[in-house]
C-alpha cells in the first residue's frame, strides 16, 4: 500500500533578508527524483528572448541530475506567430536555453500550453517537436521505475479547457494499467485555478472537470501538476491533490502571499514516500527593475551586475545597468555596456528601442523619450517605436501628440491585439481632447 503525500517541503531563500526555511531530511536512498517547471514564455513581443530567470531554473534543475523533467507548458509567446518560420524560431530559442538538459541526456516531457495553441503555426511547430512519435498524439504516458507519468493535453483543437472524447477514453485505460505505481499527471490548465484564469481553466466545463477528477481520484493519482496561472499553489479538493507551478519566467500575477515568485519543483520518490520540494529562486532582473522603478539606482545597479556575472549573454541585465550608469552620469561604464548590448542585440536601433521600452516600464519618462527618439531617427517605419512613443505621450498627458503617434503606428501592424488596443486608445484620447 503506497503512502500518500509525505510532505510539500519548501527550500526558501528569499530576497531582502527574508530568512531560510529548511526542508525535510534528505532520504539516504533516492529511488527516483524528477523536476517540474513551466510557464517560462517570454514577457512580451518586445522582449522576445527567454526570460533571464528561466536560464537559472534550467541550470539548477540539471544540477539535481533528475531522471526526467516535466514542463507544464507555455514555452513561447505564440500569439504573434503568423508563419511557421516565426513559430520555429520561437521554439528554437526555447530549445537553445534547454540544451543543458539534452546535453546531460535528461528526458524532457512537455504538455501543450495555451500559448502554443494560439495559431495554427504554433500548433504545428509544437506537435512536430513534442507529440508522441509512435502514436502521433499530444497525450501519452511513460513508466520510470515505480512511477507512472501521464502527459495530458488541455489544448486539443476544438477541445480547449477540457479532457474529453478519445483522450479521456485513453486515460481510463492507461490508469488501469498503472495500478500499484505512483501516478503523476501533467496538464497545462488547472482543474482548480487560483487568482487568475478562473473562467478558462478546466472548470470552464464543470461536469467534464468533475468527471475527470473522479477518474483521477478513483485510480489514486498522487499529484496533478499544472501551469497556466503564474504562481505557486498547492491544494487538495475532495481528496485530489494539485500543484500549480507556473513560475518559470512568464510575468507573475498577484502578490507574494498569492504564490507570486519564481520557482520549480524537485520531487523525490523513495519507495512508498514522496517528498515534494518547492525551490524558489532569486530573480535579480525583476528585483533590479523594481528598485529602478522606486528610484533606488544604486541597488538596481548592484543586482544588474550580479545578473551579468550569472548570465553574461542575456540583454536584460545590461539594459538595467546602462540605465543605471546613464542616471548616475557614469559615462565610461555606460559606453562599455553599450558595446556589450550591441553585440547581443545586433544593431543600434534595437539597443535604443529596448532601452526606451525599459525606461517607459520603470517610469523614467525623460530617458524613455531620449532613447525612443534615437531609435526613431534610425527607423521611421517601426511599429514598435511609434507605439511606445504614443504610450509615452499619453502618460505625459500630451494627448494631441499621442493621438498622432497612435495613428502613425496603426497601419504598421497586422497584429489584431495591437490593432484593437490602438483603436481603443484613439477613442479614449479623442474623448479627452
Amino acid at each position: 500500500m503506497k503512502r500518500k503525500i509525505l510532505s510539500v517541503s519548501i527550500l526558501l531563500f528569499f530576497l531582502c533578508g527574508c530568512g531560510l526555511v529548511t526542508t525535510a531530511g534528505r532520504h539516504e536512498e533516492q529511488s527516483l527524483n524528477f523536476v517540474v517547471m513551466g510557464d517560462n514564455r517570454p514577457v512580451n513581443v518586445f522582449r522576445p528572448e527567454q526570460p533571464y530567470i528561466y536560464h537559472k531554473i534550467v541550470e539548477q534543475a540539471v544540477a539535481f541530475n533528475p531522471a526526467l523533467i516535466l514542463n507544464t507548458g507555455d514555452l513561447v509567446l505564440g500569439y504573434d506567430t503568423h508563419s511557421i518560420e516565426k513559430a520555429n524560431k520561437q521554439f528554437n530559442d526555447f530549445e537553445e536555453v534547454t540544451s543543458p538538459i539534452r546535453e546531460k541526456g535528461i528526458p524532457l516531457y512537455i504538455t501543450m500550453g495555451s500559448h502554443s495553441a494560439y495559431t495554427k503555426f504554433t500548433r504545428e511547430a509544437f506537435a512536430n517537436r513534442y507529440k508522441k512519435k509512435e502514436t502521433g498524439t499530444l497525450y501519452y504516458s511513460i513508466n520510470v521505475k515505480n512511477c507512472h507519468f501521464i502527459i495530458l493535453c488541455s489544448e486539443l483543437e476544438n477541445e480547449p479547457s477540457q479532457i474529453t472524447g478519445k483522450q479521456l477514453t485513453w486515460l481510463k485505460q492507461d490508469l488501469k494499467q498503472a495500478e500499484g505505481k505512483h501516478i503523476f499527471v501533467l496538464i497545462h490548465r488547472p482543474l482548480y485555478p487560483k487568482i487568475k484564469h478562473l473562467k478558462d481553466s478546466l472548470n470552464k466545463y464543470p461536469e467534464k472537470r468533475n468527471k475527470l477528477a473522479g477518474i483521477l481520484k478513483q485510480y489514486n493519482v498522487d499529484m496533478i501538476f499544472v501551469g497556466h496561472v503564474h504562481i505557486y499553489n498547492f491544494s487538495v479538493v475532495n481528496g485530489l491533490s494539485q500543484i500549480i507551478t507556473g513560475g518559470s519566467g512568464a510575468p507573475l500575477i498577484g502578490s507574494l502571499n498569492d504564490g507570486a515568485f519564481n520557482h520549480f519543483f524537485h520531487v523525490i520518490v523513495n519507495g512508498d514516500n514522496i517528498d515534494y520540494r518547492l525551490i524558489p529562486l532569486q530573480n535579480e532582473v525583476e528585483m533590479a527593475t523594481q528598485l529602478m522603478k522606486e528610484g533606488r539606482v544604486k541597488g538596481a545597479l548592484s543586482l544588474a551586475k550580479k545578473a551579468i556575472e550569472i548570465l553574461p549573454d542575456h540583454p536584460m541585465p545590461y539594459i538595467i545597468a546602462m540605465v543605471g550608469y546613464k542616471s548616475n552620469g557614469q559615462i565610461l561604464k555606460y559606453n562599455e555596456e553599450i558595446a556589450k548590448l550591441l553585440s547581443i542585440l545586433g544593431n543600434k536601433e534595437e539597443v535604443f528601442f529596448r532601452l526606451g521600452e525599459f525606461c517607459l516600464n520603470v517610469e523614467l519618462l525623460d530617458l524613455s523619450n531620449f532613447y525612443l527618439s534615437k531609435a526613431l531617427a534610425i527607423n521611421t517605419d517601426s511599429f514598435k517605436i511609434w507605439y511606445h512613443i504614443a504610450q509615452l505621450k499619453k502618460i505625459q498627458k500630451q494627448y494631441s501628440a499621442a493621438l498622432k503617434m497612435y495613428k502613425k503606428a496603426l497601419p504598421l501592424t497586422d497584429n489584431n491585439r495591437f490593432i484593437h488596443d490602438i483603436k481603443k486608445q484613439i477613442k479614449e484620447i479623442e474623448k479627452l481632447l
